[in-house]
Formats: structure tokens, sequence, C-alpha cells
């Protein structure tokens, strides 16, 4: 096999493609993923992996962001622990606590050290996140390409047929998906209704557009190609208001940013927005015929994780993760879930070591365009 090149398609716990030829590999996985994307209930989990390198990975922003503020209040995420979420989470709770109950916290601890090391990771790993999108550089064109490539073919597969919308779940707070899909005059809702003032509201989510260009017909036709898009941590364009979570273009305004590791994890999700949307990833996952496909996501979050373990109990449900096997979390979840015949776990090497499950292979698998 040229260039020792490997795809590997793991299920329950073995690799069910060894001894294939490239060749072989790569047309069983394009079947796979083709038939995956004509499920009737597709569901695709878009992590940072695939906005890099427009967009940084945050463990490895969060290691410039100690190296370059040498002041900053850590704790135990001193050294070479990159979970900048964990951290950002870990002081919001101080914070709280603090102002809370100071005639305990304000003993023991400088509430003005702990907001000052939040407001300046915030900030920093705000910074990483771009504003522009129109041609701004080269490596955001590429990225912003491969995000347009992938909704493209992935209606291209899915063609006309009445099928429901396809959910988008993303960890990411950039905004490629939407330039792609405004690229490709795809519609979607992302929860938000208005236009003057947009404001977060989740029963946007259970509306349906519809072509009224045949309205006297018994039943008036669906708009299939629409994607209902779930930023389930956030985004650099929403914004706190008071009581409302509203969308407008991203500005200076770092603190009212709605962005996931602002407090707690799970007092966080049991709050707008975060609790319609986890919710619907938990519904969705749960329906007949149901297929998650996990792009670019290295499983941190154990939320997410915990639901995605549930779905595994449901036969009528497949997972399909591209991914590296090398990394912890996801060597982790793989080994607790190794026996599930409904997961399949696709990476290995095509270009260079470890870059089987890269984007911009993953769109070439779902077109068997990958050259031997």
């Amino acid at each position: 096999m040229s260039d020792e090149r490997v795809l590997y398609h793991l299920r329950t716990g073995s690799d069910q493609l060894e001894g294939l030829s490239f060749l072989d590999q790569k047309g069983q996985v394009k079947k796979l993923l083709n038939d995956c994307l004509m499920s009737k209930n597709l569901n695709i989990l878009i992590g940072s992996g695939c906005s890099v390198p427009a967009v940084p990975l945050m463990g490895s922003t969060f290691n410039k962001i100690k190296a370059a503020n040498q002041d900053l209040f850590l704790g135990n995420f001193d050294g070479e622990s990159s979970d900048i979420e964990g951290y950002l989470n870990w002081l919001n709770t101080g914070i709280k606590f603090i102002e809370d109950y100071p005639e305990y916290g304000g003993k023991y601890t400088n509430l003005e050290k702990y907001k000052g090391s939040f407001l300046t990771t915030k900030q920093a790993l705000l910074d990483t996140i771009p504003r522009e999108y129109n041609e701004v550089n080269k490596v955001q064109e590429e990225v912003k390409k491969n995000y347009i490539t992938f909704y493209n073919l992935l209606f291209s597969i899915r063609g006309i047929k009445n099928y429901s919308p396809a959910n988008i779940f993303t960890t990411n707070y950039d905004l490629f998906n939407e330039v792609a899909l405004e690229s490709l005059s795809i519609h979607y809702t992302n929860g938000f209704r208005g236009n003057v003032k947009r404001i977060f509201d989740p029963t946007v989510f259970q509306l349906r557009l519809v072509d009224d260009q045949h309205r006297y017909k018994d039943r008036w036709s669906v708009i299939r190609n629409y994607v209902k898009l779930y930023k389930i941590h956030g985004s650099i364009d929403w914004y706190f208001d008071n009581d409302e979570v509203v969308q407008k273009s991203p500005n200076a305004d770092t603190e009212n940013v709605v962005i996931y590791p602002t407090i707690n994890k799970h007092f966080e999700t049991q709050q707008t927005p975060y609790s319609e949307m986890f919710r619907a990833l938990s519904i969705s996952l749960q329906k007949p015929d149901s297929t998650l496909l996990i792009l670019g996501y290295g499983f941190p979050d154990q939320h997410i994780n915990q639901l995605i373990s549930q779905a595994l109990s449901n036969e009528d449900f497949s997972l399909i993760i591209f991914g590296n096997k090398e990394e912890s979390n996801v060597a982790t979840f793989l080994q607790s879930h190794q026996h599930k015949p409904n997961l399949h776990f696709i990476g290995g090497t095509v270009n260079n070591d470890g870059d089987g499950h890269h984007f911009s292979n993953v769109f070439n698998y779902m077109v068997g365009d990958l050259v031997e």
C-alpha cells in the first residue's frame, strides 16, 4: 500500500477493515458515511477541530495565556493543564462563593485576584475567535471553504427527500457554520427571532419553512435544505442583555458575551439558552432512526459524552466518530463503549500521521476522492 497509509474503521473494539486495500477501505467508509447521511433523523456534532487552524484549540490557547500572564491565580490548573473551560468555571465558582459568603471566602482569598484572572483569560480566549469572515486571510478562507464544501456535499447526498431538518450541534463559538450556510443559501435557524432586535427564543426551533408556491395544494411542501443550528456552548455574537440573550455583531463587550465557561457547567446547563439546546440534543439522539456524526470533537465535555452514551443503548441509533484514538478523552470513551455494535470510529492516516479524521478528509470520504 503506497505511503503505508492506513484507514481504520473500529467497531465493537476490533479493526473491521484490517487486511483490506486502501481503496477497499475508503470505499467501505464512503458507503457507511453516505448511509449515515441518509438517516431520517440526522444529527451532526461539530467540535473545535473543524475550525483549526483559523481558531486554535483551547488547550494550546490556555498554555499561551499562562505563559504570557505570570500573575494569573491558577490553583490546580497550573503546569500542563489544558482545561481552560474548567479553569474559568473554577474561577467563577470562587467569585460567586466570595460574593455570596464574604464572611467565609473573604478571609482566605482575594476577590479582585479571581476576577482579574477570569477577565484576562476570557478576553484572551475571545481574541482567538475571528470576528470577520470575508477574505480576511488565507487560513480563514481555507477553513471557510472546508465548511462550505461539507454542507454542499451534505445536501447533495441527502437530495430532495422529505427528511426532517439536519440538526447541527456545535461547541464552537466562531461563525464558520453560519457563514458557510449563508454562502450556499441554505436556510437555517439558530434559535433567534426578530430582525431589528434578535432575541433567543427556543420555540423557533420547532418551526419549519414551507414553500407556498403551490399554496392551493392539499399539503404544502417544506423547505428541504434546512438546518437547525444549536450552538450549545454559546457564540461570539451572543450577548446577555438584562434577562434576554440577543444576537448582534461581535464587538468588544467581553463581559456580556454568551460563552459556555462562565459559571459551573452543570448549573449553567439548567438555564437559558443552554438548557434548551442540551435538551434538544438529548431528545434528538433518542428519536427513531437517528444518527450522530461527530467531527472535530475530542470528548472533553462530560455532559455531552453522557448524552451520547445514553443514546448508544438505543438499537435504532448509530454513532459515527471521526477522531484520533490516541487522544486521552477519545480513548476513554472508546474503551467504555468498545462492544457497542452501533458505534463506528474512523481515523488512521491518509496523507500525514494521524490525519485520517481531519475535516478536509471527511468530505473526501463522502465522495470517495482519496487517491491511492
